[in-house]
């Protein structure tokens, strides 16, 4: 394999691996924004190449700027989940709901209507079902 199509190997394998992880990481309520230091405890990546990536995913409008580091944009959001299913859709029990709420989840308690669901942590747009409530938390 030449230089030129190991480094754009490493350029595809390491955009993979950040967007996974700030996915995992916003997703599950981690953080509220990611910043590059964030995913230096996870990824055992080069110098600098964590860094660049984020830049290269805010450039490519995947990741928009914050004050405490960065958030996905909506299509960035959608392609990391895309990604974060694909790399783990073999886990038994995992599939591209991980992250939503099901009819147990206990935002369909009307006790609960008031309180934010722990799966809307940072996904916009996700709709629920409650029973005649209005939608909000």
């Amino acid at each position: 394999m030449s230089d030129a199509a190991t480094g754009e190997y490493d350029e595809l394998f390491w955009r993979d691996e950040v967007m996974e992880a700030a996915y995992w990481m916003l997703g599950e309520g981690i953080e509220e924004a990611v910043a590059p230091a964030d995913l230096r405890g996870f990824l055992d990546a080069p110098p600098g190449v964590i860094d660049d990536t984020f830049a290269d995913l805010a450039d490519g409008g995947h990741l928009e700027a914050t004050d405490g580091g960065f958030v996905f944009s909506e299509r960035g959001e959608r392609e990391a989940a895309k990604r974060f299913a694909d790399e783990f859709d073999d886990i038994q029990g995992f599939d591209e709901s991980h992250n939503e709420c099901d009819d147990d989840c206990w935002c369909h308690d009307p006790d609960h209507a008031e309180e934010a669901c722990p799966s809307e942590h940072d996904h916009a747009g996700h709709d629920h079902d409650h029973g005649g409530h209005d939608g909000d938390h």
